[in-house]
């Protein structure tokens, strides 16, 4: 199974924890879409969500991992309390290429937040271990200093 890690994920360390298969294809971009965080629809979690802007670019990696360790990340995720929820996505890799994937975000936010303090450092951490654009590192520094 294909999954796109756009926040603290990234963190190879982290997504092991949960998903040991997880092997990294590439690092890819989420066209047209925004990392922000907001709370679950309980409220009962800050966590990292995708809200559609024109032009925008989204930046991550593109992994692959078995069915068990997506059923194990679902779990972690709360997919069963409507906490985060999986979302087909198109991808474009650095390389050019276009390819299918899935996601999380959170479904129907109950208001925004600021990045949860255990998102900075793995999100920072994958995004350079990853080598992301410069700029778009650049942008995660600026809105985690602001979160």
């Amino acid at each position: 199974m294909n999954y796109f890690a756009y926040a603290n994920l990234m963190d190879i360390d982290l997504i092991h924890g949960v998903a040991p298969s997880a092997k990294a294809l590439s690092i890819a971009c989420l066209k047209d879409y925004e990392l922000s965080f907001g709370k679950t629809t309980d409220g009962a979690y800050d966590g990292a969500r995708l809200v559609p802007s024109k032009g925008a670019e989204t930046w991550g990696v593109h992994y692959e991992l078995s069915d068990s360790d997506m059923a194990a990340m679902d779990r972690s995720a709360g997919t069963d309390k409507g906490h985060w929820a999986h979302k087909s996505i198109i991808l474009h890799t650095a390389n050019g290429e276009v390819v299918n994937s899935t996601t999380y975000d959170m479904p129907n936010p109950s208001g925004p937040a600021g990045a949860p303090a255990h998102y900075v450092e793995p999100l920072l951490k994958g995004a350079r271990a990853n080598k992301l654009p410069p700029a778009y590192i650049a942008k995660l520094e600026k809105l985690l200093k602001s979160a």
